[in-house]
């Protein structure tokens, strides 16, 4: 009995934010399937992402959460990221639900821009883009995933770059036996989501599985357009109502005169999977992944009217309504309400063997491929020759990218208390983008001239070594390092689009080295409390991006790439501890701290006098402090509650390109979140409510976007979520979800949250 409560409460600590027992609660607590639940809670988690060996998490001297598949079941979870919103730790940034591009999640308070600073694991490979290292995360079907293991803090010992923050691993489903499975949804903005999946294992050695999921809404009108206006001194011909007065985000004043139109989604999702267990520890894994996507506005919508018609060009005023009598809107073009459209395409392919070659050797091979050879979207021009229905000039933006890896890892068991792991890590990353002029921008195909060009290769070589012995039951140690080199070749870059033109460039090139210790304790003085300490260090080099990348926006503004960029590295600390005082109750608090040097930032490049050029510098050190607290409580048999609280100090320290941003907050980073909720799972209904905060946001260098609800700015917010799931059958379920049950509306930078949404889902499966 006191064997079975310990494994209950290990199962609790994994499911540290809260995760549920099933996905499907049918028939629970009764007969039958409430003895197969009391077996299966006797079952010890195992995860592979911290130590690259399979492990029970509670052996293990880090911070770690598993998100089980019926985690993800029990809630509304739409895309990969979202499963991972109540994490400690974890801050997921996506604005307007599935429609939105600019998604990122990062961990341990690291800048959440992009997904450079996380490394992101599918089936144990490097999943980011050659391209910027960030993650399309709606490219994977939830359905698909067995679990997601987020092991924060750095590991870069094991990892190498881009693992500051730590390792996001999303494992996918293998099946065991015949399985047949199809879901339908239908959501706001006439939302669809289809899904099939079949599988088998034959022989008892080799398994299938195919699914396809295809995804499509109408969308909802996110982007609103503003407009600056100006003093008149010729009265205008025209005079307009229907704008709305309001602020930027750094309190500058500005009208809303419109938005760009239904912000509108699909995309298709197959994967493949196949399992061969070849013979007694002689196994091979592959995955392929291919996803297509596409994303599109409706027509836009003017709020100005002259009392009779819509407005959108011209230059007329504004009818006064309190305010100056004075002000205009100079040159409104129909252009500034067009936003364009985008299509990708992504291949992932992953490879993995395991070869036992003898009782205590095990020999690992892998290799994996991302592929992204479309990446590409139109730009309509702001001028008035471009319009919704003839379409008019725009440009035409292609980024294709390739991201490959190759690993040879070795496990050797010493006795019963040691194992050594070691490896080598061939990376290699190719990116270029290319501009250019189109005859119509609502036609790809109408291109008319390349106006830039710029793109790279990168490639990393490395090596690493990690021992984890068991000295005692109390006393396991990690002790581990990784050297790498790498560097950067082929770059160039081209600009034929403005008067001062720049021909084709070569750029030089760049290398580096980086080691990467990590030393970790996990100390068990007795079975209700453990203690846990690590420090090490991480780094990240630049990525194709930021090295070559020149493009300017169309306000003005130049952004440049720059060659001559050095990778980022941080040392960091943690200690943390886990107690189990009572039946069912687990408290876990943890504090960290990061030292970041070499931090690559947007800065004003000083040598412009019209302060329209922003390059990429080695700008900045900065301090990154946090403290995660996170507790569970297994009520009774069918309800569990938790909460978790995260508090992040993290400031720039010194900056000698922007001396604004000294002492300031670090851009893309929550100082505060919390997470709570609840699940109950009786009979046949399974109830889920969970509620989430998450703090003011800045994206400038200056935390100068003090002002809050306007566009563009990164609003504090606070959602309740819920999913009411019954399962009158074993093999079927319904259920309805409604995300963000107050309606609280708020802008998450260019975006316009959607609000209050409700989801409704059938499934059956065998």
């Amino acid at each position: 009995m006191r064997r079975k409560l310990w494994l209950i409460i290990v199962l609790a600590l994994l499911g540290s934010s809260g995760w549920g027992i099933t996905a499907f609660p049918a028939q629970e607590d009764t007969g039958k399937a409430s003895e197969k639940k009391e077996k299966a809670e006797t079952l010890p988690e195992i995860v592979v992402t911290a130590t690259k060996t399979p492990r029970n998490p509670d052996d293990i001297p880090a911070s770690i959460t598993v998100i089980t598949k019926e985690d993800i079941a029990r809630q509304n979870i739409q895309t990969a990221d979202d499963a991972l919103r109540q994490v400690p730790g974890t801050f997921v940034k996506r604005g307007k639900g599935i429609m939105d591009t600019m998604m990122a999640v990062s961990l341990r308070g690291f800048p959440a821009d992009t997904q450079k600073r996380t490394l992101v694991l599918f089936d144990g490979q490097d999943m980011s883009s050659g391209y910027t290292n960030t993650v399309r995360w709606s490219s994977l079907a939830v359905e698909d995933i067995e679990r997601i293991e987020v092991i924060r803090g750095p590991f870069s010992a094991l990892y190498g770059g881009n693992a500051m923050g730590g390792v996001i691993n999303i494992i996918t489903k293998t099946t065991k036996k015949l399985e047949l499975g199809a879901n339908f949804e239908y959501a706001t903005y006439d939302t669809y989501n289809y899904y099939l999946s079949a599988g088998n294992r034959f022989w008892d050695r080799l398994s299938l599985k195919a699914s396809y999921k295809s995804r499509e809404t109408a969308g909802y009108p996110a982007n609103l357009v503003t407009r600056t206006a100006s003093h008149w001194t010729v009265r205008p011909r025209v005079f307009v109502s229907g704008w709305e007065q309001t602020l930027t985000s750094t309190g500058t004043p500005t009208y809303i005169i419109g938005d760009s139109g239904d912000s509108s989604w699909r995309d298709h999702i197959f994967e493949g999977k196949l399992s061969w267990d070849i013979a007694d520890g002689q196994k091979i894994n592959a995955v392929v992944l291919l996803n297509w996507n596409k994303y599109w506005y409706g027509p836009f919508h003017t709020y100005l009217t002259d009392g009779v018609h819509p407005v959108v060009r011209g230059t007329v005023g504004l009818i006064p309504l309190g305010q100056d009598p004075t002000r205009r809107f100079s040159s409104l073009q129909e252009g500034a309400f067009l936003n364009g459209f985008g299509w990708e395409h992504i291949a992932i392919y992953a490879l993995d063997t395991e070869h036992r070659l003898t009782d205590s050797t095990t020999l690992k091979l892998k290799t994996g491929l991302v592929n992204n050879p479309l990446n590409a979207y139109t730009t309509p021009s702001s001028s008035n020759a471009a319009t919704s229905k003839k379409g008019g000039p725009g440009t035409y933006t292609s980024t294709p990218s390739k991201n490959w890896n190759m690993e040879v890892q070795i496990d050797q068991t010493i006795g019963s208390m040691q194992v050594l792991t070691g490896g080598l890590v061939y990376k290699g990353g190719w990116a270029k983008a290319k501009d250019y002029n189109l005859y119509n921008w609502r036609d790809q195909n109408s291109k008319t001239r390349e106006t830039r060009a710029s793109g790279g290769r990168d490639r990393n070589f490395a090596l690493y070594l990690q021992d984890e012995i068991t000295w005692h039951p109390m006393v396991t140690t990690v002790i581990g390092g990784r050297l790498d080199w790498w560097s950067t070749y082929g770059g160039s870059f081209m600009d034929l689009s403005t008067t001062r033109i720049v021909p084709l460039t070569n750029l030089p090139g760049r290398k580096d080295s980086a080691f990467s210790p990590k030393v970790a304790l996990l100390f068990k003085p007795w079975e209700w409390m453990s203690w846990r300490a690590s420090c090490g260090t991480a780094f990240r080099p630049p990525n194709v991006y930021e090295l070559y990348r020149t493009w300017r926006s169309s306000m003005g503004t130049l952004y440049r790439g720059n060659p001559d960029l050095v990778p980022e590295t941080t040392k960091a600390w943690e200690v943390g501890c886990t107690l189990k005082p009572f039946k069912g109750t687990v408290l876990s608090t943890t504090f960290y701290q990061n030292f970041v040097k070499d931090l690559i930032y947007r800065v004003q490049d000083p040598t412009d006098p019209t302060g329209r050029t922003q390059d990429y510098r080695n700008a900045a050190k900065a301090r990154i402090a946090g403290w995660e607290l996170e507790v569970t409580q297994k009520v009774c048999r069918w309800l569990d509650i938790f909460g978790n609280l995260t508090l992040v100090d993290a400031r720039i320290r010194e900056n000698p390109f922007d001396r604004n941003s000294v002492g300031k907050k670090i851009t893309y980073t929550p100082r505060q979140q919390y997470n709570f909720g609840a699940n109950a799972n009786y009979w046949i209904l399974n109830v889920n409510l969970t509620g989430r905060y998450v703090s003011k946001v800045h994206s400038r260098a200056d935390n100068g976007d003090v002002v809050n609800n306007v566009p563009g700015s990164y609003d504090p917010f606070f959602t309740l979520d819920t999913k009411v799931t019954v399962t009158p059958l074993p093999w079927c379920n319904i259920s309805l979800a409604i995300n963000n049950l107050m309606d609280r509306q708020y802008f998450y930078g260019t975006s316009l949250t959607p609000g209050r949404t409700w989801w409704l889902q059938a499934g059956v499966k065998y």
